[in-house]
């Protein structure tokens, strides 16, 4: 199995790696069943359990699960994969989110720490393209 995107598609875009879906069979949901999508292939993806009310089941791995039933009403998506960049930028993001000072900082001072994350990226960006 490949980690690239599948074909098949959920209504929120194809099933890919790292994705977090909830079982939403009815015997599951109570459960609060968690699947992490660890490995894709044309037609069916591999999970492993990440959250279970049932001892014992978390960390274990899935049959292979058909990549269709993802589409279906089965299974919510609750964590779509996120790409290296994406992560990288973030964390720039969160950095600077975190180091808002006082001790109840507004959402327009959280505004402004990300405004200057923003601002620093592009400036850096724009610096990069000039090197080059």
């Amino acid at each position: 199995m490949s980690t690239t995107p599948s074909p098949a598609s959920s209504a929120s875009g194809p099933v890919r790696v790292g994705q977090l879906w909830q079982d939403m069979a009815p015997d599951m949901v109570d459960r609060e069943r968690m699947l992490r999508v660890i490995a894709v292939s044309g037609t069916h993806a591999q999970c492993v359990v990440e959250r279970d009310e049932k001892p014992g089941m978390a960390g274990r791995e899935t049959r292979p699960m058909a990549l269709r039933r993802f589409g279906t009403s089965a299974f919510k998506l609750i964590e779509d994969a996120v790409d290296d960049a994406d992560q990288a930028l973030y964390a720039r993001f969160l950095v600077a989110m975190t180091s808002v000072p006082g001790a109840s900082p507004s959402p327009a001072d959280y505004a402004m720490a990300a405004l200057r994350a923003h601002q620093e990226l592009i400036a850096a960006t724009a610096a990069s393209a000039l090197r080059n």
